[in-house]
């Protein structure tokens, strides 16, 4: 069967500045004074709008987009993140990130959902979607809003009995591509990795049909491959919106391997481009 083209892109980290009192009473004060010394430099999403029209002529068939597409949680940064993602031809699978419900009124009302609504993710946090080609997708939320100087994740009690739920329902000889904001994988840091992760990598060991495990959170990008421990192959695809270092992930996906093409942006002078760094083909067992 021919390979499904698909695409990994993370934390475009759209941002709007707010002088408002109001923010005095959350955490968003933290993340303006952050986003006006740091991010502003530092993550821009202008090049941005050249994404969707670059992969209509690489024949993507799906995008993926794992979270942190807001900076502090406000409405108008969702609705540039919303124009953005309607902007692709393709069908965009996104999950939230700890950004995307930065302040407790963000979590509590659902915000991100406003903008892209998925009522089984929104209610269950786990949603499973078949992409085609015998190939499966599963997302997971794991965001919830944390205190000042915490960004973690948690994968629940709940979540664990639904994604088991979700696996057992696809054929094994069909493939499954799970997407979450948090990495599988932790730094050491309680304060920002995902909590119970250990119950999730307990799952996907017991379901081989998982190939991929897209994340964001880290904006340095890397690949983790244990696929001989019996692990899926675990791509985090950094910050496409960070400057100068913006990326994302091409791959060619089937059922015995993935090709990954790792697309960096090039600026020169005024201009950007989007150019092919290196490529590497991952063996599945």
């Amino acid at each position: 069967m021919k390979p499904i083209r698909l695409v990994h892109l993370s934390d475009p980290h759209f941002a709007s500045v707010t002088y408002s009192p109001r923010q005095f009473f959350s955490k968003r004060w933290l993340g303006n004074c952050n986003l006006i010394l740091f991010r502003k430099k530092a993550y821009q999403t202008a090049h941005l709008k050249h994404i969707p029209e670059l992969l209509e002529t690489l024949d993507v068939e799906t995008v993926f987009l794992t979270g942190d597409v807001a900076t502090t949680s406000r409405d108008e940064e969702f609705a540039k993140a919303a124009a953005f993602v309607s902007e692709f031809k393709q069908p965009v699978h996104l999950v939230p990130g700890n950004h995307d419900c930065y302040t407790r009124g963000s979590d509590r009302g659902k915000r991100f959902y406003r903008y892209f609504p998925e009522p089984e993710l929104q209610e269950h946090r786990v949603v499973k979607k078949k992409l085609g080609k015998g190939w499966w997708w599963i997302g997971l939320d794991c965001a919830l809003a944390t205190a000042l100087i915490f960004s973690y994740g948690r994968f629940s009690k709940e979540m664990e009995k639904k994604l088991e739920d979700a696996l057992s329902q696809i054929p094994t000889d069909e493939g499954v591509v799970i997407s979450n904001h948090f990495p599988l994988f932790g730094s050491g840091s309680p304060r920002h990795d995902l909590r119970r992760n250990a119950a999730l990598q307990k799952i996907l060991r017991r379901f081989p049909q998982v190939k991929l495990y897209l994340h964001g959170h880290d904006h340095s990008p890397y690949i983790i491959d244990k696929i001989r421990e019996g692990y899926p192959l675990v791509i985090n695809s950094g910050s496409c919106a960070h400057q100068p270092n913006g990326i994302f992930y091409l791959m060619d996906l089937d059922r015995t391997g993935c090709l990954v093409e790792r697309c960096v942006l090039k600026q020169e002078n005024s201009t950007y481009s989007w150019v092919v760094e290196s490529q590497k083909r991952y063996h599945f067992l």
